[in-house]
């Protein structure tokens, strides 16, 4: 059965579409059957490996709404890996899931395919929407990618809150926690202290590569590649190498 993984956040702009991605293809490059789910309505990891929303039949919309099988929306991308897009129709399943209640849906979805895969990767919304609460309740690993700046802190704190509080309980469930640093700045005295601190706090939770700031993960996107193809032997490329090999391990 697929190892499933959520990469998640409550707060936004800290690099979970990014590390999704470059996850994905890291894996793949190293052989393994992965599928990305898109739970984002705005469909930015849609988007990153080339695909338009508003043509694609089918995307992970229509299985919440419609109740058809998720295999029926998986897209085939040009990078070796499976993807169940997403759209701006996710906004509407966001508001018909009911709080509380409807945190299991997509693990029972995602049963259909997990005999597939090696890997399903969730990426997730920002913000403590259902559709995150989901990615979740469905994952065995859960993959922190929290941005060297106090604000992500916060918000890696809130999310570890959270899970122990409301949805441990809850599901009953036993997850592994990690620690992913992202838009890490050597060159400051900020990012490594906000590491240090949290090793401090976490310790072995806080995974030991670092995906360093760099212009190439923002022209990756524009150019609709994961960065292992954009850009081969850049260091961002051998964090999430490193990344795959320590989750394929």
């Amino acid at each position: 059965m697929a190892k499933v993984v959520s990469f998640s956040i409550y707060k936004g702009g800290t690099g979970k579409t990014t590390s999704a991605v470059n996850t994905a293809a890291a894996l793949a490059e190293r052989g393994k059957k992965v599928l990305l789910v898109d739970l984002d309505q705005q469909a930015q990891t849609t988007k990153y490996l080339g695909f338009d929303p508003d043509t694609i039949p089918m995307n992970l919309a229509h299985v919440f709404m419609q109740n058809i099988p998720i295999a029926l929306t998986v897209q085939k991308t040009a990078f070796s890996f499976d993807l169940v897009p997403a759209s701006d129709l996710l906004a509407a399943v966001e508001a018909m899931l009911e709080s509380g209640k409807d945190e299991g849906l997509l693990r029972e979805k995602l049963d259909a395919v997990e005999a597939e895969y090696d890997f399903i990767l969730l990426d997730t919304p920002p913000g403590k929407d259902k559709l995150t609460f989901n990615a979740l309740v469905s994952a065995r690993q859960i993959i922190v990618p929290v941005s060297t700046e106090r604000m992500a802190v916060d918000g890696l704190a809130d999310l570890i809150k959270h899970l122990h509080t409301v949805l441990w309980p809850k599901y009953d469930l036993d997850q592994d926690i990690r620690i992913l640093f992202t838009k890490y700045d050597a060159t400051t005295s900020l990012s490594p202290g906000i590491v240090k601190s949290a090793q401090k706090i976490y310790r072995e939770n806080v995974l030991p590569m670092l995906v360093h700031s760099a212009v190439a993960f923002p022209r990756s996107y524009e150019a609709r590649q994961p960065i292992i193809q954009f850009a081969p032997s850049h260091q961002g490329t051998q964090a999430y190498r490193e990344l795959a090999a320590w989750l394929a391990q």
